[in-house]
C-alpha cells in the first residue's frame, strides 16, 4: 500500500499511522520522521481519506467470506524444496555475519575506551531525561441543528498530513418525543476555507448506544472551516464551526 520508496525505514508506517495503528512511542517517532521525509509525508496525504473510505465496506463481506480454492498436491513438496534451500543459504549468511560482527567490535571496543565524547550511559535506579513532547487535541461539543436525538463531541489533532479527528456520538431515539428507527446512517463531512466539501466517515447509531468513530483528512487544522454530521439524504444534524 505504501508509496514511500523502500530504502525508507518507515516505508510501512504510513498506512499504520493513518489508520491508528501504531504505538504512542511509535507515532511520536514517526511523526518526528515525516519533518524530515517528503515522500512519507506525500504517502499519508494520498492515504488520508483511507479511513472513510474502509467504513463503507459492507460488513458482511468480512463476516462471510467467500470459501478458499483447494490447494494444489504438488504445493508442499514445492515448499519443502524452496524451504531446504533457503535454510541452506540463510546458514552461510548468518556464519558471515557473525565474523564480521566480531571483527568490528574487536576493532571498535578500543577506539570506543578513548573516546572523551562518549555518551553517559543511566545505570540502574536512574532515568536519562526524556524529550518525548505531548499531543496538542482539541476537543469541541458539536453544536444541533434544530430538535435532533444526537449528540457529540469532536476531537481535532494537526499532523503534519492534515487534520486527524475522533467522534464520540450518542443516539437515543426517545429524547424528542418523535418515533425513529432503532439503527440510523450517519456521515460525517469536513468543509475547508475555499468551500470545498468531502466526506470522511460514516457509521450506523444505535439508539443508546456511544459510538467513537476515527476519521483524518488532508485539511490542515488551520484550513479546517467546518465539520458536520449529516444524514444520507444531506439534512445537517450537527455542526461545528471549526
Amino acid at each position: 500500500m505504501s508509496s514511500t520508496p523502500q530504502t525508507c525505514g518507515h516505508a510501512h508506517d504510513d498506512a499504520a499511522y493513518v489508520l491508528g495503528a501504531l504505538s504512542p512511542a511509535e507515532r511520536l517517532e514517526f511523526e518526528r520522521h515525516l519533518a524530515t521525509c517528503d515522500p512519507c509525508t506525500r504517502s499519508i496525504r494520498s492515504l488520508a481519506g483511507l479511513p472513510g473510505l474502509l467504513d463503507l465496506v459492507d460488513a458482511s463481506v468480512l463476516e462471510d467470506p467467500p470459501d478458499d480454492p483447494p490447494l494444489p498436491t504438488t504445493l508442499l513438496p514445492s515448499l519443502t524444496r524452496v524451504v531446504e534451500a533457503r535454510g541452506r543459504r540463510r546458514t552461510v549468511v548468518i556464519a558471515g555475519l557473525a565474523a564480521a560482527a566480531a571483527a568490528v567490535v574487536a576493532l571498535g571496543v578500543p577506539l570506543a575506551l578513548h573516546r572523551d565524547d562518549a555518551p553517559a550511559v543511566s545505570g540502574p535506579g536512574t532515568s536519562a531525561p526524556s524529550t518525548a513532547g505531548q499531543d496538542q487535541v482539541e476537543t469541541h461539543v458539536m453544536a444541533p441543528q434544530g430538535d435532533v436525538p444526537v449528540e457529540a463531541t469532536l476531537g481535532l489533532e494537526q499532523v503534519t498530513w492534515g487534520t486527524k479527528m475522533l467522534l464520540t456520538c450518542t443516539y437515543d431515539k426517545d429524547a424528542i418525543g418523535v418515533e425513529l428507527p432503532e439503527h440510523v446512517d450517519y456521515l460525517l463531512y469536513v468543509t475547508d476555507a475555499h468551500g470545498h466539501s468531502e466526506q470522511v466517515g460514516s457509521w450506523t447509531s444505535v439508539s443508546g448506544t456511544t459510538m467513537t468513530v476515527p476519521a483524518a483528512t488532508s485539511v490542515t487544522r488551520d484550513e479546517l472551516s467546518a465539520v458536520e454530521v449529516r444524514t444520507p439524504d444531506g439534512r445537517v444534524v450537527l455542526r461545528l464551526d471549526a
